[in-house]
């Protein structure tokens, strides 16, 4: 088996555990990281289900080749390999580990920070330092680079169209977020916003 035909399993296992271990250091210290907030719009509660159902097929498809599974739930068409190229899968790999990189310091530098959802009465203290400093969003950017780096190792329509479709959603929800950030923070995000870039 080729070792990059592992590697975007392998690496979603690790990204899984950074995140899952992070979590649970921030419960049992007692913080609240997600909303309490259940304001959901009609578009968000129709979307979030059919993106779910997405990611899961997402998430079969970079296990089939580490498993060598030759059942797709996906027509041909959609999963074959569109180019076999060494270089493409190096550049794939490097992207992973950067991603994997940034997550990992974003996770450090949010300290008891982290949060997932938008609720004005679940916020921690605004991180404007080390990674922060020169990304207003290094979370989103490392999911950036996560995306197209396993589009890289395996370029077929789907995984190419998924990677596409994950950085506009990311795009637009980091609008959402910014939006909700300047209501909550008011001047201190305006200043921070100045003078540190969306991505970098």
């Amino acid at each position: 088996m080729d070792i990059f035909d592992a590697l975007p399993f392998l690496s979603f296992l690790a990204l899984a555990g950074i995140l899952t271990g992070r979590i649970l250091t921030l419960l049992k210290k007692g913080i609240q990281i997600s909303s309490k907030n259940g304001k959901r719009n009609k578009a968000t509660m129709f979307l979030f289900p059919v993106f779910g159902l997405i990611f899961l097929v997402w998430l079969f498809e970079i296990t089939k080749p580490a498993f060598q599974i030759s059942f797709s739930v996906l027509p041909e068409m959609l999963t074959n390999r569109l180019i076999q190229s060494s270089l493409m899968k190096i550049t794939g790999a490097v992207l992973i580990f950067l991603a994997m990189l940034v997550l990992t310091i974003t996770l450090v530098h949010l300290n008891t920070s982290l949060r997932f959802g938008l609720d004005e009465k679940n916020q921690g203290k605004m991180v404007t330092t080390g990674i922060f400093s020169v990304s207003r969003n290094p979370f989103f950017l490392s999911l950036d680079f996560y995306f197209p780096g396993i589009a890289l190792i395996f370029p077929s329509l789907f995984f190419i169209g998924f990677a596409v479709l994950a950085i506009v959603s990311i795009h637009f929800f980091i609008l959402k977020e910014e939006k909700f950030l300047g209501k909550v923070y008011g001047k201190e995000y305006e200043k921070y916003s100045g003078r540190t870039k969306r991505y970098f």
